[in-house]
């Protein structure tokens, strides 16, 4: 396999432990994040090629534009291509371990090919999601199951394909007979009980949404829907008091609460409870009227039965909670029930399985410095959910605007494209695993590639995720579709055939 190989180049220049030049022909159809490895004594060293350089010292920058032509014209070139790249490690069976070895000038350099990569991304059908493929070739990327035991962060800014990963990770492990829990604000996963082509893909996904939702489907679309509701008698005042958005601190508000809760004789339920807060006197009626005016808004949620963890929950079953149409804090209280149900099933034992919460804009539930109910359970969770089988994937296109102990204690990521300078540092200061190199490529991703580093993978790799089995939710507008129906609403407006017509209906109705 090795010696069988042409040698790409040489070594050449200083090298180090971690680092290593070397120079190919003009001729060697080489680029960027292909992989490299070199025999040293047997031993196979990884390396992959952050840069190709292609310089001289003929035609360097003191020369005019007319004596380059000339040089060129006479085909007179002493360029030379260098290639920088980084020592992965040396490969060990199927997994790298450290290299120490000595990195001479003059080794030759071979391409790695498709059994050495098989063997570096790849792990045994049982412990193995597919992912996608290296993005110059067909060799399949894989994550590893129990990589996620420490949390994942799937980090990118808008469009550049976060949702599309997540779907597909959410494929496999339901593949791998998984529990999941889908925290989804913007209906962009209700629609995975179905295949790209409209067929059944699982009949384990289930969609829970609220009288408020405002996802775009039906029960046509996607099949049965759930409805999440709950029994007005089995709230707690304090319950109430987070549906209605009435923090610790105000006390005025809590106390009126507190007060209508002790005054309430008949059935304890939103329409006694609604029909007393009107018997208040007259000053706290005034001051909490607003929220009474929301609660009854959203009265429809409120029913005879409450949503209740076996409802959700259960082996290999997904479930994607539609969150979709609430202000942020009636979403945050009713994640808290789903994860405080979730966790203290786990920590009671109650449930053996392990199971994966997906949290889609993980940035509004745990901001950095927010201390309520959610933001504590998340990162409750991060810190000790691991321990019962709770693991996190935290989705945001804002890295910079999540909570930093949550975003560290995530120890794998994939990091698709990202450009903001706040969000690159918060990345790169919650994960042991970028390198400057990497960093350095973000912005040059494309959309769909993504930078895979952590305990998910045996080392840090760039992939093209694969194409989803799965009918995608929220997409962004088509707006060049849009415009273009706009212009002929607007050329059949002003047709004279059309303006004739509508003024003879409008003769006619008069």
């Amino acid at each position: 396999m090795v010696n069988g190989n042409h040698n790409l180049g040489f070594t050449i220049g200083n090298n180090s432990s971690n680092k290593f030049e070397f120079v190919i022909p003009d001729d060697v159809d080489i680029k960027k994040w292909e992989y490299v490895y070199m025999n040293i004594n047997n031993n196979i060293i990884i390396g992959r090629i952050e840069e190709i350089i292609s310089k001289s010292e003929l035609m360097n920058d003191t020369m005019d534009f007319d004596s380059i032509q000339k040089y060129t014209s006479n085909n007179i070139n002493d360029s030379v291509n260098v290639c920088l790249s980084t020592i992965l490690g040396k490969l060990n069976g199927d997994y790298l371990v450290q290299s120490r070895e000595i990195i001479r000038p003059g080794m030759p350099v071979y391409m790695a090919n498709d059994e050495i990569l098989k063997k570096i991304f790849s792990y045994n059908d049982d412990e193995s999601l597919h992912i996608g493929n290296l993005p110059d070739n067909n060799v399949n990327v894989s994550l590893n199951i129990n990589g996620l035991r420490r949390h994942l962060a799937i980090l990118a800014q808008t469009g550049a394909g976060k949702s599309h990963t997540a779907a597909v990770i959410m494929e496999e492990l339901l593949k791998k007979g998984a529990s999941i829990i889908v925290l989804d604000p913007h209906a962009d996963y209700v629609f995975m009980k179905k295949n790209t082509d409209g067929k059944m893909y699982s009949d384990n996904v289930s969609v829970f949404r609220t009288p408020l939702s405002t996802g775009r489907y039906t029960k046509n679309d996607i099949g049965i829907v759930n409805n999440f509701t709950i029994r007005f008698n089995d709230l707690s005042p304090d319950d109430v008091k987070n549906i209605m958005d009435i923090k610790e601190n105000y006390t005025n508000l809590n106390a009126i609460v507190d007060d209508i809760y002790k005054k309430m004789k008949g059935k304890k339920d939103l329409n006694d409870f609604l029909e007393t807060a009107e018997k208040l006197p007259p000053e706290d009626y005034k001051k909490i009227r607003g929220r009474l005016t929301f609660l009854s808004k959203i009265k429809e949620i409120f029913q005879d039965y409450t949503t209740g963890i076996n409802d959700y929950l259960g082996p290999g079953k997904m479930s994607v909670m539609d969150l979709s149409g609430m202000d942020q804090f009636l979403a945050n209280y009713f994640s808290f029930r789903v994860l405080s149900s979730i966790y203290d099933v786990k920590l009671s034992s109650e449930f053996k399985y392990p199971v994966f919460v997906f949290i889609e804009e993980a940035h509004n539930f745990v901001p950095p410095k927010k201390n309520n109910d959610i933001s504590k359970m998340i990162k409750k969770i991060a810190g000790e959910g691991r321990k019962f089988g709770i693991f996190l994937v935290v989705i945001t296109q804002r890295p910079g605007k999540i909570d930093a102990d949550v975003l560290s204690q995530c120890n794998s990521q994939i990091i698709l494209r990202v450009t903001n300078p706040s969000d690159q540092n918060a990345i790169l200061e919650s994960s042991e695993n970028i390198t400057d190199y990497l960093m350095n490529d973000l912005p040059s991703l494309d959309i769909g590639e993504a930078i895979l580093v952590g305990e998910i993978v045996k080392m840090p790799v760039i992939v093209k995720i694969r194409e989803r089995e799965t009918m995608p939710g929220g997409a962004d507008i088509d707006i060049i579709s849009l415009l273009k129906e706009a212009r002929d609403e607007l050329k059949k407006m002003n047709n004279p055939e059309e303006i004739k017509k509508k003024n003879k209906d409008l003769l006619g109705e008069l």
